[in-house]
């Protein structure tokens, strides 16, 4: 089975970004928190210099670096290996948050950011298919959302080290995943009422 370039970047950019936990894990193990903290930031810095030699998703390599060595601080600041995990706890709580209040507001936050990427029509919430389309795309978001954060909360409660770090580095292809599919979705589902839209001689 071949593998297209795409999906080679999306696998060395998921590895480089578990890289500094993965370290880290190993490091706690044989020295403790804080040097572990320090072994995870060198390895933040290092990986970014290369992903930014490479050209490779600065951006993302930058905020990566950035949450890694926070994160570290964190951990070397609490004197604790689980406080490494405490800011990416934040992440699917802010998500599931956003999410949900974009439902209350009758704004599903997947068609406020994926319409505009597959290149929805502009007034896809008066559209019945495509709002619900996109509200279905923002709960299913939010239940992941949910469940990660109620996953790495017990984590946490338990103090399983291991257990934190496996999930968090297995929550980047998994958020890729999510997102890959909220598009591929969106996208499907804006190309068949366009069609059918076009067969009808109206709007979308």
């Amino acid at each position: 089975m071949t593998t297209t370039p795409r999906a080679r970047t999306a696998a060395t950019a998921a590895a480089a970004a578990g890289t500094p936990t993965l370290v880290f894990l190993a490091a706690d193990a044989g020295g403790g928190p804080r040097s572990a903290s320090v072994a995870a930031a060198v390895t933040a810095v290092l990986v970014l210099g290369w992903r930014l030699r490479a050209r490779r998703h600065v951006p993302h390599a930058v905020l990566g670096a950035l949450l890694a060595t926070a994160c570290a601080a964190v951990a070397a600041w609490t004197g604790q290996a689980r406080g490494f995990f405490l800011l990416p706890m934040a992440v699917p709580a802010a998500a599931a948050a956003a999410c949900l209040l974009s439902l209350a507001a009758d704004r599903p936050l997947a068609g406020l950011v994926a319409n505009r990427l597959v290149g929805g029509p502009a007034g896809w919430r008066s559209n019945r298919v495509l709002h619900r389309c996109y509200a279905l795309s923002t709960v299913a978001i939010a239940l992941v959302s949910l469940a990660s954060l109620a996953a790495q909360a017990a984590l946490y409660r338990w103090n399983d080290v291991a257990g934190l770090g496996l999930l968090h580095v297995l929550m980047g292809p998994l958020w890729a995943a999510v997102t890959a599919l909220s598009l591929a979705l969106a996208r499907r589902t804006v190309t068949r009422e366009r069609d059918a839209a076009d067969a009808d001689g109206r709007t979308p």
